[in-house]
Protein backbone atom coordinates (compact mmCIF):
# COMPACT_ATOMS: atom_id res chain seq x y z
CA UNK A 1 0.00 0.00 0.00
CA UNK A 2 2.72 2.64 0.62
CA UNK A 3 4.38 1.67 -2.53
CA UNK A 4 1.42 3.21 -4.27
CA UNK A 5 1.42 6.81 -2.23
CA UNK A 6 5.07 6.53 -3.29
CA UNK A 7 4.39 6.21 -6.74
CA UNK A 8 1.00 8.82 -6.33
CA UNK A 9 3.72 10.99 -5.35
CA UNK A 10 5.72 10.15 -8.65
CA UNK A 11 2.57 11.33 -10.84
CA UNK A 12 2.14 14.17 -8.76
CA UNK A 13 5.28 15.41 -9.38
CA UNK A 14 4.74 14.86 -13.33
CA UNK A 15 0.92 16.30 -13.30
CA UNK A 16 2.79 19.78 -11.68
CA UNK A 17 5.88 19.29 -13.34
CA UNK A 18 7.93 22.87 -12.97
CA UNK A 19 5.37 24.77 -11.57
CA UNK A 20 5.00 23.47 -8.22
CA UNK A 21 1.69 26.09 -7.82
CA UNK A 22 -0.55 24.42 -10.17
CA UNK A 23 -0.81 22.22 -6.79
CA UNK A 24 -3.70 24.82 -5.76
CA UNK A 25 -5.98 23.79 -9.24
CA UNK A 26 -4.97 20.18 -9.69
CA UNK A 27 -7.00 18.18 -7.57
CA UNK A 28 -9.83 19.80 -10.04
CA UNK A 29 -8.43 18.03 -12.54
CA UNK A 30 -9.73 14.94 -14.76
CA UNK A 31 -6.40 13.60 -14.68
CA UNK A 32 -5.83 13.61 -11.34
CA UNK A 33 -9.17 12.26 -9.96
CA UNK A 34 -8.92 9.10 -12.45
CA UNK A 35 -5.27 8.82 -11.02
CA UNK A 36 -6.25 9.17 -7.37
CA UNK A 37 -8.80 6.40 -7.79
CA UNK A 38 -6.34 4.25 -9.66
CA UNK A 39 -3.89 3.96 -6.84
CA UNK A 40 -6.28 3.64 -4.50
CA UNK A 41 -8.04 0.75 -5.92
CA UNK A 42 -4.55 -0.75 -6.21
CA UNK A 43 -3.54 0.00 -2.89
CA UNK A 44 -6.72 -1.68 -1.52
CA UNK A 45 -6.43 -5.05 -3.91
CA UNK A 46 -2.63 -5.11 -3.30
CA UNK A 47 -4.15 -4.42 0.77
CA UNK A 48 -6.85 -7.37 0.54
CA UNK A 49 -6.52 -9.27 -2.38
CA UNK A 50 -9.31 -11.63 -3.68
CA UNK A 51 -11.29 -10.62 -1.12
CA UNK A 52 -11.68 -7.32 -2.56
CA UNK A 53 -13.31 -8.35 -5.55
CA UNK A 54 -16.31 -9.17 -3.83
CA UNK A 55 -16.13 -5.97 -1.39
CA UNK A 56 -15.67 -3.12 -4.08
CA UNK A 57 -19.37 -3.95 -5.18
CA UNK A 58 -20.23 -1.64 -2.49
CA UNK A 59 -18.37 1.12 -3.72
CA UNK A 60 -19.05 0.59 -7.44
CA UNK A 61 -21.43 3.55 -7.43
CA UNK A 62 -18.92 6.05 -6.44
CA UNK A 63 -16.21 4.54 -8.92
CA UNK A 64 -18.50 5.12 -11.53
CA UNK A 65 -19.03 8.76 -10.61
CA UNK A 66 -15.36 9.15 -10.25
CA UNK A 67 -14.74 7.17 -13.64
CA UNK A 68 -17.27 9.40 -15.22
CA UNK A 69 -15.98 12.26 -14.42
CA UNK A 70 -11.76 11.50 -15.06
CA UNK A 71 -13.19 9.83 -18.17
CA UNK A 72 -10.20 7.37 -17.09
CA UNK A 73 -10.95 3.44 -16.87
CA UNK A 74 -7.30 2.42 -15.11
CA UNK A 75 -8.11 -1.65 -13.95
CA UNK A 76 -6.75 -2.14 -10.22
CA UNK A 77 -5.29 -4.96 -11.11
CA UNK A 78 -3.12 -3.52 -14.05
CA UNK A 79 0.53 -2.66 -12.39
CA UNK A 80 1.55 0.85 -13.33
CA UNK A 81 4.77 2.38 -11.81
CA UNK A 82 5.12 5.89 -10.57
CA UNK A 83 4.89 8.71 -12.96
CA UNK A 84 1.66 7.93 -14.59
CA UNK A 85 1.03 11.76 -16.52
CA UNK A 86 -2.57 11.83 -18.50
CA UNK A 87 -2.45 15.21 -20.86
CA UNK A 88 -6.37 15.23 -22.22
CA UNK A 89 -8.35 12.80 -19.97
CA UNK A 90 -11.07 14.22 -21.65
CA UNK A 91 -10.49 12.19 -25.12
CA UNK A 92 -10.57 8.79 -22.50
CA UNK A 93 -8.39 6.36 -21.53
CA UNK A 94 -8.56 2.36 -20.59
CA UNK A 95 -5.81 0.19 -19.34
CA UNK A 96 -6.63 -3.09 -19.14
CA UNK A 97 -6.53 -5.47 -15.90
CA UNK A 98 -3.59 -7.81 -17.78
CA UNK A 99 -0.77 -4.75 -18.45
CA UNK A 100 2.00 -4.55 -16.43
CA UNK A 101 3.62 -0.76 -17.16
CA UNK A 102 6.80 0.86 -15.96
CA UNK A 103 7.57 4.23 -15.01
CA UNK A 104 7.09 7.49 -16.39
CA UNK A 105 4.08 6.25 -19.00
CA UNK A 106 2.88 9.23 -20.92
CA UNK A 107 -0.81 8.80 -22.22
CA UNK A 108 -2.18 11.83 -24.89
CA UNK A 109 -5.53 11.21 -24.40
CA UNK A 110 -8.05 8.35 -26.63
CA UNK A 111 -5.57 5.70 -25.36
CA UNK A 112 -6.40 2.05 -25.25
CA UNK A 113 -4.44 -0.72 -23.64
CA UNK A 114 -6.24 -4.07 -23.88
CA UNK A 115 -5.78 -7.77 -24.77
CA UNK A 116 -7.33 -9.88 -27.48
CA UNK A 117 -9.35 -13.19 -26.12
CA UNK A 118 -7.18 -15.57 -24.69
CA UNK A 119 -4.76 -12.71 -23.37
CA UNK A 120 -3.68 -13.41 -19.24
CA UNK A 121 -2.31 -11.41 -16.47
CA UNK A 122 0.91 -9.87 -17.32
CA UNK A 123 0.31 -10.32 -21.39
CA UNK A 124 0.78 -7.00 -22.14
CA UNK A 125 3.86 -5.72 -20.65
CA UNK A 126 5.15 -1.79 -21.92
CA UNK A 127 8.72 -0.39 -20.70
CA UNK A 128 9.67 2.54 -18.85
CA UNK A 129 9.57 6.05 -20.33
CA UNK A 130 7.33 5.40 -23.33
CA UNK A 131 4.94 8.07 -24.29
CA UNK A 132 1.70 7.34 -26.45
CA UNK A 133 0.20 9.50 -29.06
CA UNK A 134 -3.52 10.75 -29.73
CA UNK A 135 -6.10 7.98 -29.94
CA UNK A 136 -3.07 5.36 -30.08
CA UNK A 137 -4.13 2.04 -29.10
CA UNK A 138 -1.58 -1.61 -27.31
CA UNK A 139 -3.51 -4.73 -28.43
CA UNK A 140 -1.88 -7.37 -26.32
CA UNK A 141 -0.34 -9.71 -25.42
CA UNK A 142 2.73 -8.08 -26.45
CA UNK A 143 6.16 -6.87 -24.75
CA UNK A 144 7.38 -3.31 -25.65
CA UNK A 145 10.48 -2.37 -24.60
CA UNK A 146 11.84 1.39 -22.81
CA UNK A 147 11.71 4.77 -24.03
CA UNK A 148 9.20 3.71 -26.92
CA UNK A 149 6.95 6.74 -28.68
CA UNK A 150 4.00 5.18 -30.60
CA UNK A 151 2.65 7.75 -33.18
CA UNK A 152 -0.77 9.55 -32.82
CA UNK A 153 -3.37 7.02 -34.56
CA UNK A 154 -1.10 4.00 -34.16
CA UNK A 155 -2.15 0.02 -33.04
CA UNK A 156 0.48 -1.89 -31.80
CA UNK A 157 0.19 -5.21 -32.20
CA UNK A 158 3.00 -6.89 -31.99
CA UNK A 159 6.47 -7.01 -29.60
CA UNK A 160 9.01 -4.26 -29.75
CA UNK A 161 11.89 -5.09 -27.39
CA UNK A 162 14.09 -2.33 -28.74
CA UNK A 163 14.28 0.81 -26.90
CA UNK A 164 14.27 4.70 -27.97
CA UNK A 165 11.55 3.13 -31.20
CA UNK A 166 9.51 5.05 -32.23
CA UNK A 167 6.50 2.89 -33.66
CA UNK A 168 3.99 4.27 -36.27
CA UNK A 169 0.86 2.95 -38.37
CA UNK A 170 -1.54 0.79 -38.17
CA UNK A 171 -0.74 -1.84 -37.31
CA UNK A 172 2.58 0.11 -35.93
CA UNK A 173 6.02 -0.26 -37.69
CA UNK A 174 8.95 0.96 -36.54
CA UNK A 175 10.10 3.65 -38.68
CA UNK A 176 13.44 4.56 -36.67
CA UNK A 177 15.84 4.25 -33.79
CA UNK A 178 16.29 7.12 -31.70
CA UNK A 179 19.77 8.12 -29.84
CA UNK A 180 19.03 7.63 -26.20
CA UNK A 181 18.56 10.95 -24.27
CA UNK A 182 21.16 12.12 -21.96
Amino acid sequence: MGQQFKYFGQDLKRMLGKYKIRILHIWLSRAFWGIFLYRLERSLFLLMGRPYEIIRVIFIPIYNLLQAYSNMDLNYKSDIKGGLLVLHPAMGVVVSGYAIIGENLTLTGGNVIGGKAGCGPGDIQVGNNCEMGANAVIIGPLKLGNSINIGASACVIRDCLEDNALLIGVPAKVLSQRKAEQ
